[in-house]
């Protein structure tokens, strides 16, 4: 059975939305979108100090199994992005800086708990994520390079399984697309987004590139094939089974809908009259075809009784 991985179980996608609700994402959101007063600004900055450790906490298992440091970037992605935003609001300026301050503070120290029980935590403060590492100009950029790069690495890791999946196609195909797009913009500047190949081991985007390769789908065809097949035999062999319970059914059906109209329908009446109306025919009949048949068995005798007499008299003047 083929396992079926897809584009939407790569990182970049299953991962994409993780901090969304420790970070109050759609109520910054609308402050943002709708340029909304200082007083929702402050309320939200309020709310993410209330949930945030609470989500740390929920995250803790499934961001240690998949990459925590790479997890830790795609906070900093979003929450500098947000911060940036928000800096260039109407009348924002002055109160900027205290919202950043405080926000930041309260993840390093969500950070700082979360490490004394699991020290790979310690990578994911406010220190170890400078703030000009995610400059607005590059943020997009890099988000979108660190992503891509994290993908290629689980299909390596997933390469076996990914040629087994009937999705496998669809798969090569986005990265195919995906890699007309980076493999240019990573060439504009590869001194900016160096860094980030580094996360990964990498000194050359093109070493990255080389694992789509990988990708031959090479059994996805095989299994259809083979699924065809049973298919078409599973078919075959309950045919006969299924005709005769959908006549069954049918039949069963038809008897159903007779029954509620004679019961809860004026066809009951109708049905009985005409019901009536034949046996009452058929009794008439009957008693017709009784009496000619009795009518027919009297005059029998007669005739009979006539030819006796004719035997009678035959016998008679023969012997005179």
């Amino acid at each position: 059975m083929a396992t079926d991985i897809s584009v939407n179980d790569l990182p970049s996608k299953k991962f994409s939305k993780i901090w969304e609700d420790g970070i109050c994402y759609n109520e910054v959101n609308d402050i943002i979108r709708y340029n909304k007063g200082q007083v929702e600004a402050f309320t939200w900055k309020g709310n993410v100090q209330k949930n945030f450790s609470n989500h740390l906490g929920k995250l803790k298992a499934e961001i240690k199994e998949n990459t925590l440091e790479k997890r830790c970037r795609d906070l900093y992605y979003l929450i500098y992005g947000i911060l940036y935003q928000l800096k260039n609001l109407k009348d924002y300026y002055t109160i900027y800086i205290g919202i950043k301050d405080t926000i930041k503070n309260h993840i390093n120290s969500a950070f700082m708990n979360a490490a004394i029980t699991d020290t790979g935590y310690a990578n994911c403060l406010v220190v170890a994520n400078k703030e000009e590492d995610y400059e607005h100009d590059t943020i997009k950029n890099k988000k979108y390079i660190d992503d891509l790069c994290e993908d290629f690495i689980y299909i390596e890791k997933n390469i076996n399984q990914i040629n087994r999946s009937l999705e496998c196609n669809g798969i090569k195909k986005y990265f195919e697309g995906e890699i007309s797009k980076i493999k240019p913009l990573y060439e504009t500047d590869t001194q900016k987004y160096k860094k980030i190949l580094q996360y990964y081991k990498q000194d050359n985007f093109d070493n990255l590139i080389n694992i789509i390769e990988k990708i031959k789908c090479n059994a996805v065809e095989d299994f259809r094939e083979t699924r065809d097949i049973e298919n078409e035999e599973t078919e075959v062999d309950f045919l006969p089974l299924h005709i005769f319970i959908s006549s069954i059914l049918s039949l069963f059906g038809f008897l159903l809908i007779f029954f509620f109209l004679y019961q809860a329908t004026p066809f009951r009446s109708w049905f009985d009259r005409k019901i009536r109306k034949k046996i009452i025919f058929a009794n008439n009949a009957n008693d017709d075809v009784s009496h000619k048949i009795l009518e027919d068995s009297c005059e029998y005798p007669k005739t009979n009784s006539y030819s006796d007499e004719y035997h009678v008299l035959y016998n008679f003047v023969a012997d005179n």
